[in-house]
């Protein structure tokens, strides 16, 4: 019976929510020693890397989010990316529940709303009936992805001093690249019989997940902690990149919906979060 329910799917989902707690759960960790250093930012890169890793308590956090990183890689294998991004919103419950105690952060009443909907918003993208991922025969899709991201975040730091908020979708479209990436590693990987062949195929998304998983790690999320409310910073940045995530499943690795009216309510409840928890930044 128990093997019956731990199918791949399954596992993958549960692995989905450790990962989702351990993520969100981080952050806090994390901004209680950023609260503490002078400001972040991109300009000197070694400097702060050195910095962060002196403060035991963002090790002690950046420690769990790596723990995250390889039961999302585990998560993505078994279950497929497009059904495990959507739950990478479940641990927000626990995110702002320990910011409002251990941070102090005041959580309103329209943050709480856009909370509640950004909460429920997994639920509806999970019932949107999307297929699994197949590797890609070329690399148009992949490449065109990765440069709209990549000029996406380009347009969004140049306004960063002025809406400090704009660090969560910077953020969200380099966890996005990173996520393709891993996807990509674990089709290479998995997909041939050979191991020798399939390491081969995917040392490439390998370097490049592992590159773009540190510049999110290190640096664009600990300048958005800084510099915003851990909870709807983290909110923000877990909406955006699901939808930017899912996207990528659809045009690189060829999945399909096929419940259009779930997927549909599930992308206006986290639009509409994204709203409210924008517009009522403290």
């Amino acid at each position: 019976m128990l093997q019956l329910l731990l199918t791949d799917s399954v596992l993958g989902i549960i692995l989905a929510m450790i990962t989702s707690l351990l993520w969100n759960i981080a952050p806090i960790i994390q901004k209680e020693a950023l609260s503490e250093m002078d400001e972040i930012d991109a300009k000197n890169p070694m400097k702060h890397t050195r910095a962060l890793f002196s403060k035991p308590r963002w090790v002690f956090g950046f420690l769990m989010a790596l723990v995250g990183g390889l039961t999302y890689l585990f998560a993505t294998q078994l279950a497929g990316i497009v059904v495990i991004q959507p739950l990478m919103n479940i641990g927000l419950i626990a995110l702002v529940y320990l910011s409002s105690k251990r941070l102090d952060e005041r959580v309103d009443l329209p943050a709480m709303l856009g909370i509640f909907l950004l909460i429920f918003t997994p639920v509806f993208i999970a019932l949107g009936g999307v297929t699994e991922p197949v590797m890609f025969a070329d690399y148009t899709g992949i490449l065109l992805y990765s440069a709209v991201m990549v000029i996406g975040i380009g347009t969004l730091a140049g306004g960063t001093r002025r809406i400090a908020i704009l660090w969560a979708p910077i953020t969200a479209f380099v966890q996005a690249l990173a996520a393709q990436f891993t996807q990509w590693f674990t089709l290479a990987l998995f997909g041939e019989i050979d191991i020798l062949q399939g390491f081969i195929n995917a040392l490439l998304p390998l370097i490049l997940m592992v590159v773009f998983t540190a510049i999110a790690a290190v640096y664009t999320v600990s300048i958005g902690l800084q510099r915003n409310p851990a909870s709807r910073f983290n909110a923000i940045t877990g909406t955006i990149s699901m939808f930017a995530v899912i996207l990528g499943g659809i045009i690189i690795f060829g999945q399909v919906i096929s419940e259009i009216l779930f997927y549909g309510v599930g992308l206006t409840f986290g639009l509409i979060g994204v709203l409210l928890l924008s517009k009522y930044q403290d």
